[in-house]
């Protein structure tokens, strides 16, 4: 699954957005704006990390895999 990671200015993850606008049928569909210093990274989740439900431990194990 991809998935996108929002940084910060200082690396550090201040969100995370997965899937595509119409994957979900009619459910509207946010799409974020990047502050300045803002970066978006999309890499494919990595199947241990695909169940984690915790958004702490999600972005601290994430922070491995950005570049």
């Amino acid at each position: 699954m991809k998935i996108h990671v929002i940084t910060d200015e200082k690396g550090s993850i201040v969100a995370t957005v997965h899937g595509t606008p119409g994957q979900h049928g009619d459910l509207p569909v946010a799409t974020p704006e990047l502050l300045a210093g803002q970066k978006v990274h999309e890499l494919d989740l990595p199947k241990e990390l695909e169940g984690l439900r915790d958004g702490e431990q999600l972005h601290k194990r994430l922070k491995e895999h950005l570049r």
